[in-house]
């Protein structure tokens, strides 16, 4: 019998850390072969032979968790008590549940448990030379699963119980942000302590994806002053440094030679602008970041009318610098655009929805996972106390061929 935490570590090891289809031996794959010939009877989902199925493993006893006194003697506990706080922490509830996502193209067969990608198999790769007994017993405890499943699915009764019994804690759903709010007025304070009421009704009165007027006569040093604008707002240090000195300390650093044409020339920067060998660097990048987190102040260009500046609005994570940025050029008559200005609107005076995503999955880049509702931001439902607020997504109808 295998239990939650043996069942974890086997996913542990065996989670691929790359994507080079593997070989394994000949017991491995009859015991893969086996598992594909039992996943063949369920009816795929999409393309590629796309198939769910979800099913729990019991925790067992604390015993099944490791033994106490070789992790004290190894320094990872310091006493039983802290051992058994440790295993109800890791296993709360006296079943854990997963969610296993197999694919096939042609010969290559993927499975993955909880995020985790366990196998990625060549299925007509010659044999290999080594064995892992643990591969082995892995795939068995697999096939055990997949035919309680099946079982299931014949007598009708699986999709209702996954649907009444998978816990919350792994589904994705959505929360309007206001009620979040309620549920955790901390999030609120925190956030409204870097904008006040003052900033948010100008945000929401001026912003727009639309902008006016434009910079007839565009130089490097007009784009520095912009940007020194914005840190001043947002409160870096200046010190006795210009313009162009604070982009250079603060901005990505790939400029794409921006800050080495003559700053005054607005000739100059047409030319730099418009050359179409350049642009592999970000000279926008004002605030370093992932793709999801940095901010751009970026030039952008009309070909009768001049040029005009842009942030990004889709950066949610930097909604209070997109508010300060755009607040302080606007007032200086800056033209300035915001693109999706109304997400950002509606996340500031709480409108919008937060996307609830399960507790394997990092709560970052998620937008994939939501046919609804757009969110674009993430969380973990921490606690029961979001519960009735949350719109959840329905779990997949599986059923067999």
């Amino acid at each position: 019998m295998i239990y939650a935490p043996m069942f974890d570590s086997l996913l542990e090891i065996f989670d691929i850390r790359n994507y080079n289809p593997q070989s394994y031996d000949f017991v491995v794959k009859e015991k893969l072969l086996k598992l594909l010939d039992l996943l063949n009877l369920i009816k795929p989902l999409a393309d590629d032979e796309y198939k769910e199925l979800y099913f729990c493993v019991h925790r067992g006893s604390i015993n099944e968790y490791g033994d106490y006194e070789e992790l004290k003697e190894l320094g990872e506990v310091s006493s039983y008590e802290e051992f058994v706080k440790f295993f109800n922490e890791d296993y709360p509830d006296e079943v854990k549940w997963y969610k296993m996502i197999s694919t096939r193209y042609k010969n290559y067969v993927s499975i993955s448990i909880n995020s985790k990608n366990i196998i990625y198999a060549d299925m007509n790769g010659d044999d290999s030379s080594f064995e892992k007994y643990q591969l082995q017993e892995l795939l068995d405890f697999l096939i055990v699963k997949v035919e309680e499943c099946i079982k299931m699915l014949k007598e009708g009764t699986y999709n209702e119980y996954v649907n009444k019994n998978y816990p919350y804690k792994n589904r994705f759903g959505v929360i309007k942000r206001k009620k979040y709010w309620e549920v955790y007025p901390e999030v609120k304070k925190n956030f409204l302590d870097e904008l006040s009421q003052e900033e948010i009704n100008y945000f929401i009165k001026n912003a727009s994806d639309n902008v006016d007027d434009r910079i007839k006569d565009m130089t490097s040093l007009k784009y520095f002053d912009c940007v020194a604008l914005a840190y001043e707002k947002l409160g870096y240090e200046i010190g006795n440094l210009n313009s162009k000195e604070l982009y250079l300390k603060y901005a990505d650093g790939r400029d794409e030679g921006l800050s080495k044409i003559d700053d005054t020339d607005s000739a100059e920067f047409d030319k730099w602008y418009f050359d179409k060998n350049k642009f592999s660097g970000h000279p926008w990048e004002i605030i370093s970041g992932h793709s999801f987190s940095r901010v751009n102040l970026i030039v952008g260009h009309d070909d009768d009318d001049g040029y005009y500046l842009s942030l990004d609005g889709s950066r949610l994570l930097r909604k209070i610098e997109i508010v300060k940025i755009f607040n302080v050029l606007n007032k200086n008559n800056i033209p300035i655009r915001v693109y999706n200005a109304d997400m950002v609107k509606n996340a500031i005076i709480g409108e919008d929805y937060v996307g609830i995503v399960p507790e394997n999955i990092f709560p970052v880049q998620c937008e994939s996972y939501f046919e609804k509702y757009n969110p674009k931001e993430f969380v973990h439902m921490y606690d029961d106390k979001m519960l009735k607020y949350i719109k959840w997504e329905p779990l997949e109808k599986i059923e067999l061929k």
